[in-house]
């Protein structure tokens, strides 16, 4: 239990990184002319990345807190 939270931060960083690649297809694409599933991957991951950034400042800050800093 106490790697779950390290689990799914990447956990998110690998959907953000799919999900950036899978954009980046979508708008290089030549086959597809709109480019609407590619906004919404766009979007996925900027989600993606702002779960996993808030999931490691919760992290700093609980370990801030138990005192795993100090020295």
């Amino acid at each position: 239990m106490k790697r779950l939270p390290r689990i799914l931060q990447i956990i998110w960083m690998l959907i953000g990184a799919v999900s950036l690649f899978e954009a980046y297809s979508s708008f290089t694409s030549k086959e597809t002319t709109d480019p609407t599933s590619g906004y919404l991957f766009c979007g996925v991951a900027v989600f993606a990345f702002a779960r996993y950034f808030m999931l490691r400042r919760k992290q700093f800050i609980q370990n801030k807190k138990d005192g795993k800093f100090d020295k």
